[in-house]
């Protein structure tokens, strides 16, 4: 049985042959389509369970390609894979729906490979997120009653453990587990700069790892493209909380989560960051925006810090430091 039954729209003839041979002997059933009538087409026969598609194709564009799949298909996920690194176009495919956005030339097709994962893990936990809310009685209260399955899961939230980068120490404490699950991690990237995320779901109920664990998924692609130079996203804390709150709108997750995402600069000692929601109280702080997954126009602000000495996110019983440990001579 194949891992996934992929449609790929995409004109050029070569670069077509090398991608499908690459999935197929990775295990994937795909079907290919030259230009975009023909990719819509296939799709509304074939019913994929992902779409790879270029931008530029010979009849019409791909945007208006992807807009007129998710009329069909809502919920497809549609990765993009175009020689355009226009940013314009970029945020044109994800506002319109697409869940990733690959630069040619692909010099690695395991990129490929998990870009489609990744959308297809995401795409699994937001159905069995539905599932778990439409048969929360009968079948839910076992899962969490496994402490095996729940510590598994908690542990895919929390970072590996403390971060040391240029003199600075990032590190995380948790006081009581049994408290509603938090995701935080800390995430190197490029220049000496590291990613901050802390985010919880607003659920009533306690079951609120998958929502968690979704959001988790938004971030990856967006890691991915900024460490290969293609996406910046990353670096601007507003623009992801307006990326990651676009994506949860449109998505089957109905939930709202407060969110503080930050980049600690360790080579210029600034710290910049954005916060939805007023769970999280950051030291130094300053007035949160509205939540993610709420309203799909929200916008974020940015606040920023120089010389960053020491770095304190409160949650509950849970703790996020960073501190510009002393150099000794």
């Amino acid at each position: 049985m194949p891992r996934a039954h992929i449609a790929l729209i995409e004109d050029d003839p070569v670069f077509q042959s090398v991608v499908r041979q690459y999935l197929v002997n990775s295990g994937y059933d795909v079907c290919c389509a030259d230009d975009g009538k023909q990719g819509i087409k296939l799709c509304q026969e074939e019913c994929p369970d992902i779409v790879l598609c270029d931008l530029k194709l010979p009849d019409i564009d791909g945007l208006e390609v992807i807009e007129q799949l998710l009329k069909v298909c809502t919920q497809i996920p549609i990765i993009v894979i175009s020689a355009s690194e226009k940013m314009s176009d970029i945020r044109e495919a994800v506002r319109l729906g697409a869940w990733d956005y690959l630069v040619k030339p692909v010099q690695d097709l395991s990129v490929i490979e998990n870009a489609i994962e990744n959308c297809l893990q995401r795409y699994q936990l937001e159905e069995t997120y539905l599932h778990d809310v439409w048969e929360l009685d009968a079948h839910i209260d076992i899962l969490y009653q496994d402490d095996v399955i729940i510590g598994r899961l908690v542990e895919e939230l929390l970072p590996d453990g403390p971060l040391n980068l240029n003199g600075y120490q990032f590190n995380c404490s948790i006081n009581d587990s049994e408290k509603a699950p938090i995701w935080i991690d800390y995430r190197p990237l490029t220049e000496g700069r590291v990613l901050v995320i802390m985010a919880a779901a607003q659920n009533a109920t306690e079951q609120n790892l998958l929502p968690l664990l979704v959001l988790k998924t938004l971030i990856d692609p967006l890691i991915r493209q900024h460490l290969s130079g293609h996406d910046n996203t990353l670096l601007a804390p507003g623009l992801l909380l307006q990326h990651l709150n676009h994506e949860l709108c449109h998505s089957q997750v109905r939930t709202a989560f407060d969110a503080l995402v930050g980049i600690v600069d360790t080579t210029k000692h600034s710290w910049l960051w954005a916060q939805a929601g007023d769970k999280f109280e950051p030291e130094p702080g300053a007035k949160p925006d509205l939540a993610l997954g709420i309203w799909q126009h929200a916008n974020f602000r940015e606040h920023r810090i120089e010389h960053l000495h020491k770095l304190h996110c409160g949650h509950e019983n849970t703790e996020l430091t960073v501190t510009a440990v002393p150099q000794t001579v």
